[in-house]
């Protein structure tokens, strides 16, 4: 059993950056010391309402405050990206990890991310897919010629390779079931690569995604990656309505901006462009003491079948001590808990 911790890079474009940076690298010197063995972190555009860091370089910043913990995006929107840019970017991460590089990619949903770079959101999965492609391959060979319909490539040879050989594993992301059967397709387990379920979707609905992946595997005939991660939402507070009170604001402020981007009507199926706050966090949200919390997800990680346990704990405008107060609640008591529970499967 692994913990992770998702760092939330979402701020208002009026609050310091250089404090909230700060507050990042507090986070990570926490969780390290509680035993939480990775960070990672999502992507998307600082444009409008919303400013997110970029991936790559606030990881490298917070390098130094991981020592010994893997570092990985979860998820990278690789189509707005030029691949060979990515492929030296995640090797020099490696190299400051010791190996420990992990890549999470995912095609995208947002629309305008597109529009703002010229890019045809129709064309993101054939993008997407040639994208893993080469990644895949200037890490694992030399002299690579590639003609897609998105990249070509003649004689190429990425002279900054990783760490890990023969390559960093990699992490797909995806919400619909289209798109948890390509992450099985893409995958090569042996690498460590692996499908990541969306924090956004309720519980039912990734216990049934989890068995589409694990199938989809079976049929190309692959096995079952030894690092089965899960991402979700969760605070952790002296009880529900504490838990309630002093996030659900950030929480509300967070989602407010997901569903203006589509979000709900356009990802997750619900009729709503914003659901109401009870329906946002119903099964969606770990939210509670830390018996509840430790309770809840022992039974989703056995429902799924995951091993790895990706912490999103911070929304839109949260306050720091909020933020380590669930760090702190998660190393001390929940994830105790936890292995407790998985040693004994």
């Amino acid at each position: 059993m692994q913990f992770t911790l998702f760092i939330g890079a979402e701020h208002g474009p009026h609050e310091s950056m250089a404090q909230r940076l700060a507050e990042h690298a507090e986070q990570v010197r926490l969780a390290r010391q509680l035993g939480f063995d990775g960070v990672t972190i999502g992507n998307h555009l600082s444009f409008g309402s919303t400013a997110w860091f970029p991936p790559f370089e606030t990881l490298m910043r917070l390098a130094a405050d991981a020592d010994g913990m893997s570092l990985g995006t979860c998820m990278l929107i690789l189509p707005l990206r030029e691949p060979l840019h990515v492929a030296e970017q995640v090797a020099l991460l490696d190299a400051a990890c010791d190996g420990r590089a992990i890549l999470g990619v995912a095609p995208g949903w947002q629309k305008g991310e597109f529009d703002l770079l010229g890019l045809d959101h129709r064309r993101r999965i054939g993008r997407f897919r040639e994208s893993v492609d080469v990644i895949k391959r200037v890490f694992t060979e030399d002299n690579v010629t590639f003609n897609g319909n998105h990249f070509e490539f003649a004689n190429l040879n990425l002279a900054l390779k990783p760490i890990r050989q023969p390559r960093p594993p990699m992490w797909f992301g995806g919400s619909v079931d289209n798109a948890i059967k390509r992450a099985a397709q893409l995958a090569e387990p042996q690498f460590g690569d692996s499908w990541v379920a969306s924090s956004h979707l309720k519980r039912s609905v990734i216990v049934k995604q989890a068995r589409i992946f694990k199938d989809e595997l079976a049929a190309q005939g692959k096995t079952l990656p030894t690092d089965f991660p899960i991402l979700r939402n969760i605070v952790v507070a002296p009880d529900r309505e504490t838990a309630i009170r002093e996030v659900g604001p950030a929480i509300a402020a967070s989602y407010k901006i997901f569903g203006q981007w589509g979000l709900f009507t356009g990802v997750v199926g619900e009729q709503k462009q914003h659901p109401d706050f009870e329906q946002l966090i119903s099964d969606r949200f770990i939210m509670g003491s830390p018996d509840d919390c430790a309770e809840e997800l022992i039974d989703l990680m056995r429902e799924t079948g995951c091993n790895r346990l990706i912490t999103r704990i911070q929304w839109l405008g949260m306050h720091q001590s909020m933020v380590l107060r669930t760090i702190e609640l998660l190393g001390d008591k929940v994830l105790p808990m936890m292995r407790q529970a998985y040693q004994g499967r």
